[in-house]
């Protein structure tokens, strides 16, 4: 119809505020009464001053939308250099400029249905049009982009007390706001990011251990352990701290024995007990073992392993998955320290890295460095079919990249 209109009447289109007399012409081209419509008619006109830079559409997902309606806090993360990200307490949402394949009209003011009258005399209500849109931003859910907060982490590691002031150790120190500030991740995922990376807060900002200083906690801890023979019966937290506070912190000493143990018991902090987690154990002695060896005689290696650990602990391979690389086809065979908390976070960046790292992969060698990428909709599997290629090799499955031919 608005293009028979355009065509029979051009003052019509050029009016910027339409008359009832106006709109009794386009019910006369339509073929229509003014009794089959309502007696409320809504013009609409374009503002002199249209606005439209000052909007911005988003399209809300199901869960950032039940987020605003319950009154929680929705917020766009990220350093003025990244592509932002917007968050609800527990989800991270990619933004993406999309294209509308129609213009948009807003308008601050339009009635709907029950808001017209079905009779009374004929009514004409002016409606203006402030901006026309042409995008909008589309919500995609996303991984927590983590790696800023590993770096941020990484500027001033906690080495004791005595550190503190030296020279290498001026780097910032970072409270919550701060990578709340930057970090495109959500709250809880913050925080369990933090957790993952073995942080602690200490005097109100948070901080990693510096690998040799967190192996020296460690190691003290498991010495005492080993004096009152609690390796079995598990670590009296109270008297491991009546020893220990002189050395090192004592929320240092309860960060570190919690995260490589199992507490045993749900009382107050003087009294909890924690056993030994055998495998964080086991990965910690291997880490001390690998960590500066650059590759390691497999063999030799399993044998140093298993004299470090306390005694009692049994060491696997299984324990180190995603954490050491051993390369079968070398002779003799060979281990190293390749963890996959280094790895890129993006996906093709993740796989490009492995396949230049080695050419094929098993899917048991592979799955401990993509399972972190995982979504509901992709598993381990989905993503090997996606990004890898697979053949036979003696017998033996294999992944190799695309770009690959083999």
């Amino acid at each position: 119809m608005a293009g028979e209109m355009d065509t029979v009447d051009s003052s019509i289109k050029t009016s910027p505020k339409r008359s009832q007399e106006d709109v009794n012409t386009v019910l006369k081209y339509a073929k229509l009464e003014t009794s089959d419509v309502r007696p409320c008619v809504q013009t609409i006109f374009f503002s002199e001053n249209l606005e439209n830079d000052t909007v911005k559409l988003l399209e809300l997902d199901a869960t950032v939308l039940d987020a605003l309606q319950a009154g929680d806090r929705v917020t766009l993360r990220g350093d003025k250099d990244d592509h932002a990200v917007l968050c609800t307490k527990n989800q991270t949402f990619d933004m993406k400029d999309a294209e509308l394949s129609n213009s948009m009209l807003l308008l601050r003011h339009l009635d709907y249905g029950p808001d017209l009258p079905d009779s009374g005399p004929q009514e004409m209500r002016k409606r203006e049009v402030f901006s026309v849109v042409h995008e909008y931003y589309e919500l995609r859910p996303v991984k927590p982009k983590l790696r800023v907060l590993r770096q941020m982490l990484n500027e001033n590691q906690y080495s004791g007390r005595e550190c503190e002031e030296d020279d290498q150790h001026t780097g910032k120190k970072y409270t919550m706001s701060d990578f709340l500030n930057v970090v495109q991740a959500s709250e809880e995922e913050i925080v369990a990011g933090l957790k993952r990376l073995k942080a602690l807060e200490i005097e109100g900002k948070w901080r990693v251990l510096d690998f040799d200083f967190m192996s020296t906690v460690m190691s003290n801890i498991v010495h005492l352990a080993e004096e009152r023979d609690w390796i079995s019966t598990g670590v009296a937290l109270h008297e491991c701290l009546e020893v220990l506070q002189d050395l090192f912190l004592r929320e240092v000493i309860i960060h570190v024995l919690k995260y490589y143990s199992i507490q045993t018991s749900d009382t107050n902090e003087d009294s909890d007990v924690y056993l030994f987690d055998e495998d964080k154990v086991c990965q910690f002695y291997a880490e001390v073992c690998l960590r500066n060896s650059g590759k390691f005689n497999l063999s030799e290696f399993l044998q140093v392993w298993d004299e470090s650990v306390p005694m009692g602990m049994k060491t696997s391979l299984t324990q180190i998955q995603g954490m050491a690389l051993v390369d079968r086809d070398s002779n003799p065979e060979t281990i190293s320290f390749f963890p996959a908390d280094n790895l890129p976070e993006d996906v093709s960046g993740r796989f490009d890295y492995l396949f230049d790292t080695r050419k094929k992969w098993t899917l048991d060698e592979i799955s401990p460095y993509v399972s972190d990428l995982t979504t509901p909709k992709m598993d381990v599997g989905a993503l090997l079919t996606k990004y890898s290629r697979a053949s036979v090799q003696n017998g033996i499955k294999v992944f190799s990249s695309r770009r690959t031919i083999s």
